[in-house]
């Protein structure tokens, strides 16, 4: 439970609502275990938050990252991660909290279906990409803008390397 207290009030914290120009980037390297390719593509949403989309031969997931640290005794809950590209329907996934690396925690989904159509809408985008993060269980609610230049063409490189 303290770990979701600590995520939310980090939320809170760095505000109920973000709108910063996003720097996507793409980062593809060989994946051994396939012999494919694996990939991460990333957008800032400011200084302490990012969205990532990561791929490899059998996975496709997204991750709304912040920074935090995960207590040895936390336990990983459920919270909806909500996607909205230009004027098109939101994308509503179930995302587990969890810890992404030793400085930032992550609310994974890994609806490979929903998460591919969100990248395609993502290529195509001409405005705006909207970013919701809630948990109905701790009353938390976090939204962010994601601007859409450099989108299309990490995209691409993303879909691309990751045969999608």
């Amino acid at each position: 439970m303290h770990h979701i207290i600590r995520a939310c009030a980090s939320l809170v914290a760095l505000g109920l609502s973000t709108s910063v120009f996003a720097q996507w980037s793409t980062t593809i390297e060989d994946d051994i275990f396939s012999g494919g390719k694996k990939g991460m593509m990333l957008a800032d949403i400011g200084a302490r938050q990012a969205i990532a989309f990561d791929c490899d031969a059998d996975n496709l997931t997204v991750s709304f990252i912040t920074e935090g640290k995960w207590p040895a005794d936390g336990r990983s809950t459920g919270w909806d991660l909500l996607i909205k590209v230009d004027q098109g329907k939101i994308h509503k996934f179930l995302a587990v909290s969890g810890q992404r690396n030793s400085d930032h925690l992550q609310y994974l989904a890994s609806d490979k279906a929903e998460i591919l159509a969100v990248v395609k809408e993502i290529k195509d985008a001409k405005s705006q990409i909207l970013l919701g993060l809630q948990s109905k269980e701790y009353d938390s609610k976090w939204s962010g803008t994601v601007d859409t230049a450099g989108s299309t063409r990490e995209a691409n490189r993303f879909l691309t390397a990751c045969k999608l």
